[in-house]
């Protein structure tokens, strides 16, 4: 079972062996944590990479508009011209298989820079691992959780509320739940989607400029 365990940790959460393992400190930023070295906001070309490397098997699932398709609808919509918007994409997401079972899916952000990772989900099936070992192994990694306990916590990035919901976190944000399986989810937050809407907005006005005035 010890053997098992080290493969399905090195090929979802790499880390150096640890002996004894001490807990690392307390709220290690979310965007320093990593799933077979994938980050958030990372470009998909180093995710790709790191998950290559992980021996992780991925497809990519679905396409989106880009940043300057959304920049070029927003123009059209603006100025209502005619004719089609030029449509470039972005990919949707990965679906990933570990080298052991570990069921991984990355969700990307369209930005202008490309497509970064937007959130991630690891699943490890608790009946396959020693949890206890695991929930030590995880602590010697990533430390303490800002908030819950080693069964369930999260760690968030400074000057963001910090609960126990991806869906609502406002700033970067990891859950790790090891009561009965291990699942680790992380998320950029409602700021960063914000954020990459207003960067949109901002780039059609430079292309659009706002009118100074208006007729009554």
């Amino acid at each position: 079972m010890i053997s098992t365990i080290a493969v399905l940790l090195a090929a979802a959460i790499p880390m150096p062996p640890v002996a004894p393992i001490k807990p690392a400190a307390t709220g290690m930023s979310p965007l320093r944590m990593d799933v077979a070295g994938v980050r958030l906001g990372m470009p998909i070309e180093q995710a790709r990479t790191a998950l290559a490397s992980a021996n992780y098997a991925c497809k990519p699932f679905g396409n989106e508009a880009d940043f300057a398709a959304r920049v070029a609808a927003e123009v059209k919509d603006r100025t209502r011209a005619r004719g089609p918007v030029p449509y470039t994409t972005g990919t949707m997401q990965f679906d990933c298989r570990g080298p052991n079972g570990e069921g991984l899916t990355i969700h990307f952000a369209q930005v202008q820079s490309g497509s970064i990772v937007d959130d991630f989900s690891l699943r490890i099936d608790g009946r396959t691992v020693d949890l206890p070992a695991l929930r030590r192994q995880l602590a010697a990694k990533f430390g303490r959780p800002m908030v819950g306990t080693e069964l369930r916590g999260s760690w968030c990035d400074a000057g963001y509320r910090c609960g126990e919901s991806i869906v609502f976190s406002e700033g970067p944000t990891v859950i790790i739940d090891t009561s009965n399986a291990v699942t680790i989810n992380a998320t950029r937050g409602t700021r960063a989607e914000k954020a990459d809407d207003a960067a949109v907005m901002a780039a059609a006005d430079r292309l659009v400029p706002k009118k100074t005035g208006a007729a009554f």
